[in-house]
């Protein structure tokens, strides 16, 4: 499966499998959009690719989650165990693993880019 927003050439692996069906995490999008184009591409047996494009969805960041990922991540506790995004990654699931890692980073792209914007804005 690949994603873009809204530049085909900037589309994303969002993961792969042998398997007729998987779950996915979305990631968030960009600064300009959180619509997200969707393609899966199918492979049969004799190496020939279909591909299939899904509807556009609207993808909104889970931000109480992240949030609270930040603070177990820097206060460890036990109840960190029990936050969504830590059970994600400690599943082993490559497909989910990398889909997670995919979003967090552009969440905290986008939180980087709104803290020096907003360095810039108060020289």
């Amino acid at each position: 499966m690949i994603a873009w927003t809204t530049d085909y050439s900037t589309r994303m692996m969002l993961g792969f499998t042998t398997q007729s069906s998987f779950q996915i995490r979305l990631p968030v999008g960009d600064d300009h959009t959180s619509l997200l184009n969707m393609s899966v591409l199918i492979r049969d047996m004799l190496n020939c690719v279909a591909q299939y494009n899904m509807q556009t969805v609207m993808v909104i960041p889970d931000s109480a989650g992240i949030t609270t990922l930040i603070d177990a991540v820097q206060q460890p506790t036990n109840e960190a165990n029990s936050n969504p995004l830590v059970q994600l990654l400690a599943s082993g699931n490559q497909n989910t693993v990398g889909q997670v890692i995919t979003s967090l980073s552009q969440v905290f792209n986008k939180m980087n880019s709104e803290s020096v914007e907003s360095a810039v804005a108060s020289e």
